[in-house]
């Protein structure tokens, strides 16, 4: 039986997912569904991505700091190598997004000259001016980021999945 990821890497695990996911499924029901323009609905659920989003960035970098001073539990032997560097470079890419998704986020509203909150207290400084010229293109940056993201977070799903229900192997019991 493989070790299990330390308490707090499992509780980073999940806590970002717990808010991640539903962040994101708010910013696409009001980026994408809702009409567009001004409405009091979508400006209230942008207000709640925004305010929620924010701590991302936040944990990614404590689970960061967490990650580069504590090693992982070693992965089952019959995981292949191929399958350990896919894992690796996927894990990579998921810190990458998870950085930049939320990055581009607050450039956004920076560049549109909107206010971001952490959680409904503290406020976040603009990153840039407000300028109408980069507003448009990071938009299309923060919802390219966050579209890969997604299906990253789904492919990362299906594997675990994989690992429970078709390979019957201690992968995903590692992180529950």
């Amino acid at each position: 039986m493989p070790q299990r990821y330390s308490l707090l890497a499992r509780l980073f695990h999940w806590g970002m997912a717990a808010i991640i996911i539903p962040v994101w499924m708010i910013g696409f029901y009001a980026g994408r569904l809702l009409p567009r323009g001004a409405s009091p609905l979508k400006g209230e659920l942008l207000s709640i991505h925004k305010e929620i989003a924010s701590t991302v960035v936040i944990l990614v970098v404590l689970r960061m700091a967490w990650r580069a001073t504590h090693r992982p539990p070693a992965l089952p032997d019959t995981i292949l190598e191929e399958q350990r560097i896919a894992a690796r470079v996927l894990q990579g890419c998921l810190y990458l997004l998870m950085l930049t998704t939320p990055l581009t986020g607050w450039l956004m509203a920076s560049a549109h000259g909107a206010p971001v909150q952490v959680l409904w207290t503290v406020h976040l400084p603009a990153l840039i001016q407000k300028t109408a010229l980069f507003a448009p293109i990071l938009g299309v940056m923060h919802q390219f980021s966050a579209w890969i993201l997604g299906v990253l977070i789904a492919g990362h799903c299906v594997a675990a999945l994989m690992h429970r229900f078709a390979r019957r192997d201690q992968v995903m019991d590692m992180m529950l």
